[in-house]
């Protein structure tokens, strides 16, 4: 395992965590999108803009990677995973200090009856985009025990209907009655929510994620409105791009066989994300199209 992905762990605690990358209470988060909205000026979700102008490495911007990916195609629900749980943390950077590639991420949530009219309509503003994936090394926080080794993972945590729940169902700001599993350690990383703008879309800064046996690399999300989940998916990437990501370090030192897209029994198209290189990693966006 990378030193630094090893060092890093030991660092992070969940209390530190909900003071690190901007974390706020959603309801200060939607005050501000209101205040933005009644003076007509585009929203803006603290403390990043997920303004379509944001400039890249390469020229691209959100507005381009969202006319690229797919359009208004209704997003596939799918299953949660074992190692989600209520982190209730609305911010936009979710490093943490976590060694890996920069990837900045752009979801736009619309409602999938208006943008089967104009693909680019339909924008939901005030939904909250939650997002969590392993890191470079293939592991969870939360869960670093139990994600760290075997098919899929390891062994999920507790038991229950949903893989990994703890009979437990959260009740934070954004989320309420979704199954939780019991995390084992106190980590946060990699782990938070955003609300989307007046457009629908909402950003992260994160790492781009690694892999774990058994599944093909992916980003787990969920989507509430008013604190009730509309969708629960996860997020692809295409397959040269993952070569070249884990060939640099830190994903380079993580051993062993890696599950491809077309090998996976879960990945479905409709989650490959459009990306883009930049100065310092890649961009990525999607287009997430909900049944309200």
């Amino acid at each position: 395992m990378n030193d630094d992905i090893e060092r890093s762990r030991r660092r992070i605690s969940r209390r530190r965590a909900l003071t690190l990358g901007g974390a706020v209470g959603l309801g200060g988060v939607l005050t501000a999108c209101a205040s933005d909205s009644s003076s007509g000026s585009p929203t803006v979700t603290p403390p990043t803009s997920t303004a379509t102008s944001a400039p890249t490495g390469a020229g691209s911007t959100v507005a381009d990677l969202l006319a690229r990916a797919p359009q208004c195609a209704l997003s596939k629900e799918e299953t949660q995973g074992p190692y989600w749980f209520d982190v209730d943390s609305i911010r936009s950077d979710l490093r943490e200090d976590r060694p890996g590639t920069t990837f900045v991420l752009a979801l736009r949530v619309q409602d999938g009856a208006e943008c089967a009219v104009d693909p680019s309509a339909g924008g939901i503003a005030n939904a909250v985009v939650e997002i969590w994936h392993c890191d470079a090394g293939g592991v969870y926080s939360g869960f670093e025990s139990g994600s760290s080794s075997g098919p899929g993972g390891g062994p999920p945590p507790g038991g229950g209907g949903q893989p990994g729940a703890s009979g437990e169902t959260s009740d934070g700001s954004y989320s309420s009655g979704d199954q939780e599993a019991t995390p084992t350690d106190d980590g946060t990383y990699l782990r938070g929510a955003q609300t989307t703008d007046a457009n629908g879309i909402a950003q992260f800064t994160t790492i781009f994620p690694g892999w774990y046996p058994g599944r093909a690399a992916h980003i787990n999300l969920k989507v509430h409105v008013d604190r009730k989940t509309v969708l629960t998916s996860q997020l692809y990437f295409e397959e040269v791009l993952l070569d070249e990501v884990y060939a640099t370090t830190p994903y380079n030192s993580h051993v062993g066989s890696r599950t491809t897209n077309a090998s996976d029994n879960i990945y479905d198209a409709t989650g490959l994300v459009a990306t883009a290189a930049t100065a310092d990693g890649y961009l990525g966006a999607i287009n997430l199209a909900v049944d309200q």
